[in-house]
């Protein structure tokens, strides 16, 4: 009786030595909230992110801080991919720590809805609107329907692809060899004068035209199909 009396009060006495063991660690989840707010308050994406902090190794063992820890990281803004995140204490047994975090983002982006051949012309139709990852895109992607519609593809592309600036162009409004109508202003008086295109052009385009009239050689801004303008 007397043993187990004295087995039972040994207990009493460890259980709180353990439980102060355990307050002079620090918690690593405690370390990883702090990496968490320090991504929130420095990321610079556009869209949506998501960051994968990875796991630190089970036997770090480091004193408790008691004041709050302190994030920290060589670059001003956080970015996507691969990121190292510092913690430190700065109170007591100062440490410090570096882990590592994976960034990803995700966006809103314009997709082809059905496919398209090279030199097509992109209506409503062809497009739509997804949520994709952008996390390791070079080129700029289209974000806005209006920014591909009725805009011409460079190249063949299939339903599912994303569009890049790089996919699209203004379409050409007038082909070489065209007959266009040439409009003109002088003292407030519009003149229209009969034209032979001598380039393909885009709206806004200039571009060489050939006054059947005269016969000279002018240039001319793309207005519409089969019309360009002399300043």
């Amino acid at each position: 009786m007397i043993k187990n009396t004295l087995l039972i009060a040994a207990l009493a006495l460890l259980g709180p030595t353990l439980s102060l063991a355990e307050q002079a660690s620090q918690s690593h989840t405690a370390i990883a909230e702090a990496v968490t707010d320090y991504i929130a308050q420095n990321i610079n994406l556009p869209g949506e992110y998501e960051a994968t902090l990875l796991p630190l190794d089970s036997r770090l063992n480091l004193p408790q801080c008691s004041e709050a820890l302190e994030a920290f990281s060589a670059n001003a803004a956080i970015k996507s991919g691969r990121i190292t995140v510092g913690v430190r204490c700065k109170t007591g047994k100062k440490w410090s720590i570096f882990t590592s975090a994976l960034i990803k983002t995700y966006q809103m982006v314009v997709v082809l809805a059905q496919p398209a051949q090279r030199g097509d012309i992109i209506s409503r139709e062809h497009l739509a609107l997804e949520r994709r990852e952008t996390s390791n895109l070079r080129e700029d992607f289209v974000t806005q329907i209006e920014q591909a519609e009725n805009k011409q593809a460079t190249r063949q592309l299939n339903t599912g692809a994303m569009l890049n600036f790089k996919s699209l162009t203004e379409p050409k409004l007038i082909k070489r060899n065209d007959k266009v109508m040439i409009g003109t202003s002088a003292a407030g008086v519009s003149i229209n004068m009969s034209g032979i295109a001598m380039a393909d052009g885009a709206k806004g385009q200039r571009i060489k035209v050939k006054n059947q009239n005269s016969g000279r050689v002018i240039n001319a801004t793309v207005i519409n199909p089969g019309l360009v303008s002399v300043d």
